[in-house]
């Protein structure tokens, strides 16, 4: 037997809208305000003048650091490899509705290479206040310091030779110490090969150095002046990424830089 079940028509229309009303509901609730895109000029720049490797990259940060116990809140950033010299300009992109007055807010830069840090910001950068009132917003960063180079194994750049600036015409001139106790090189005309040996009472001494005989009249000069800086070498010191040759009385024969390559 079946049964037909009318309703009044005011609870029927009140269903129907208590539905649609369910159904719209959360979508009113899931709308996000809207993006305020702003952009910012940052100028990075380091203060020695050394060269970076080959693949070094740069990363520049716009961070909310209000709280002192909690990590920064990233706010935009960019990653950028790096070629030639500083300064190094960079634009980033923010949501101007996530920066809140009285909150403290910071631009910092990091150059990395292969994962290895080289240059970090170690100041406090505000980019909203009073002392960065001008674009771009200049971000300063220092060299990190690094464990001195091994002597072995090591590409020497030649740099200065009896205190004067090398001048490289054609190929630098550089040496290389070898585990077995051979060094080879360039001296700015001819190669070289030989030995050297690290004692108890001298800290390097080269011997049985021998070179082509090509003759170079423009660097022939500067060829004899590390020939003699590689003979009357009594000691050495490595200082970072720099090394010096030093003779018996610990006065400085030549300068050297560690140089890389990808």
């Amino acid at each position: 037997m079946s049964m037909n079940v009318t309703l009044p028509a005011v609870a029927l229309t009140t269903l129907l809208l208590g539905a649609c009303s369910s159904s719209v509901e959360p979508q009113q609730q899931n709308i996000a305000p809207a993006v305020q895109s702003k952009t910012m000029q940052v100028q990075v720049m380091y203060r020695d003048r050394s060269l970076l490797p080959p693949g070094a990259e740069l990363k520049v940060t716009l961070a909310d650091v209000s709280l002192m116990d909690a990590p920064a809140k990233e706010l935009a950033s960019k990653t950028l490899p790096l070629e030639g010299a500083p300064p190094y300009n960079v634009e980033l992109t923010f949501d101007s509705s996530e920066v809140i007055a009285n909150m403290r807010y910071s631009v910092s830069a990091k150059v990395t290479r292969n994962g290895e840090l080289l240059y970090i910001t170690t100041e406090h950068n505000d980019p909203f206040g009073t002392v960065q009132s001008q674009s771009p917003i200049k971000v300063m960063m220092e060299k990190v310091a690094k464990p001195d180079v091994s002597l072995t194994n090591t590409y020497w750049k030649a740099i200065t030779l009896k205190g004067n600036k090398v001048q490289v015409t054609e190929r630098e001139p550089h040496m290389q110490f070898h585990d077995d106790g051979k060094v080879s090189g360039y001296l700015g005309c001819n190669n070289f090969t030989g030995q050297y040996v690290k004692g108890q009472h001298f800290g390097l001494r080269f011997k049985a150095v021998a070179s082509t005989k090509k003759m170079c009249m423009d660097s022939m000069a500067q060829e004899s002046a590390m020939s003699e800086a590689l003979m009357n070498t009594f000691s050495y010191d490595i200082m970072g990424e720099k090394l010096v040759l030093r003779d018996e009385q610990g006065s400085n024969l030549a300068t050297f830089q560690a140089v890389y390559f990808n």
